[in-house]
């Protein structure tokens, strides 16, 4: 909005509807019927894309040992277990401003839904430290 729209100031009367229909569209207060959802994945596939034209700094896209770790981790489980592989492409979609496919949308509701379980399952097998 600032970038584009902030000048001239064209009053306050302006900014409240403006900041009204941002805020709804953020966080609306209404229940979403099928049209409306479709309209919002159309504005996250805008926003998505407009994020992507936005400049990277290099220091983002060094490979660090820690990075190189990590892929070799998700490398060896993703051909290991084809659901990984199918988590990696999945964020690389997300990643990438691609809107998601509803199967997409299962698999990434399945993997929250199981998150804390593993969560507790790796601190059960001592994988990882419980909290304190």
């Amino acid at each position: 909005m600032a970038a584009i729209h902030d000048g001239p100031w064209q009053g306050k009367v302006w900014f409240e509807y403006t900041l009204r229909v941002l805020m709804e569209v953020a966080v609306p207060n209404t229940g979403l019927d099928e049209d409306a959802a479709a309209f919002l994945v159309d504005l996250q596939r805008g926003a998505n894309e407009s994020y992507q034209r936005a400049p990277v700094a290099k220091s983002e896209l060094r490979v660090t040992d820690e990075v190189a770790a990590m892929v070799t981790t998700f490398t060896e489980a993703g051909c290991e277990y084809g659901l990984v592989s199918d988590l990696l492409d999945m964020c690389e979609g997300i990643f990438h401003g691609e809107a998601m496919a509803e199967e997409d949308r299962y698999t990434l509701l399945v993997a929250a839904t199981a998150a804390p379980f593993v969560r507790q399952e790796r601190k059960k097998r001592k994988i990882d430290k419980a909290d304190a």
